[in-house]
């Protein structure tokens, strides 16, 4: 069951659960899902619901798949009120009727890309020093904090996903977010792209079908630890990322640049050994190969 199955992850996963032969129940707004096969059930009432209903719909769940955030890194950076009232309170909702469920295993996407102290050391393993720089970023580490806590007794049913900066095929495009996403529109659309400060901030990106490929495999697993990077385990600067679209589209892209005005991340590498080691889960797909792939998606619709 995926709660925010309505978005760019949300549906890929759906996909792919669909693909292996399993039921999706998704909680989403039910305007953000398009008319659904038969083994897809949406719910959109859920908080509205009697303790006693929640239950009755959660009896025959096995995965939670806690996917929901109506903010961005770069949307969420200083108001807290609204973080708190759009985020963490529906969470902590769901969060009570989750606990509830003895059998009920619960995986929880959480942000690689914002939380992690930029002093230290790359690449970030997941015991590093966190540290908010963003209001969206301070709510995904209250979130992991009110997770583990409620978990404390069953740790083995909760595992907190970090990834890094998720793309491909699917992704919409959104104004100051994604910036693979972003690039190829600029190509189509005959546009520069703008480039934060002088453009060699570094950033750790992962294709989607192999983020997807994990969650598939981590149902029918075992979960020795809570806190997981998912992510490539290497870096590439936004001037990498308009260079290689620029091969894959044989376009050039023009670019611009913004002066560093808030305060992002500027360095960001995920180590990824802990999911290496504990799941045998690596990235298959090549940045090269992953905006090639997107770039036929944009170009096929």
């Amino acid at each position: 069951m995926l709660i925010g199955g309505g978005g760019f992850i949300g549906r890929a996963l759906t996909q792919r659960f669909l693909n292996s032969g399993n039921t999706v129940i998704t909680w989403c707004i039910g305007k953000s899902v398009s008319a659904s096969p038969d083994d897809v059930h949406i719910v959109n009432d859920f908080l509205q619901r009697s303790a006693h209903e929640q239950d009755a719909l959660l009896m025959d769940i096995d995965v939670v798949f806690y996917l929901a955030s109506n903010t961005t890194p770069s949307t969420g950076v200083a108001d807290l009120a609204h973080e708190i009232e759009i985020n963490l309170l529906p969470f902590a909702r769901y969060l009570t009727a989750l606990v509830r469920q003895p059998n009920l295993r619960l995986i929880y996407l959480s942000s690689g890309g914002s939380i992690y102290d930029p002093a230290n050391p790359l690449p970030a393993i997941e015991s590093a020093a966190l540290c908010a720089q963003s209001c969206y970023a301070s709510g995904k580490i209250a979130m992991e904090t009110f997770l583990t806590n409620a978990y404390r007794h069953r740790p083995t049913d909760l595992i907190i996903l970090r990834p890094s900066n998720v793309y491909g095929p699917g992704q919409p495009y959104k104004s100051s977010f994604g910036f693979i996403r972003s690039a190829l529109q600029c190509i189509l659309d005959g546009r520069e792209i703008t480039l934060w400060g002088d453009g060699k901030a570094v950033r750790d990106y992962l294709f989607i079908d192999d983020f997807t490929a994990f969650c598939q495999r981590a149902l029918s697993l075992k979960w020795p630890d809570t806190i997981y990077n998912i992510g490539s385990g290497k870096g590439s600067t936004l001037i990498d990322i308009c260079d290689i679209v620029e091969s894959v589209t044989k376009q050039p892209l023009a670019r611009a640049h913004s002066p560093e005005t808030t305060p992002v991340v500027r360095h960001n590498i995920l180590d990824v050994s802990h999911v290496n080691h504990d799941f045998g889960w690596q990235p298959q797909v090549t940045l090269t190969q992953g905006i090639t792939k997107t770039w036929e998606w944009l170009r096929s619709r």
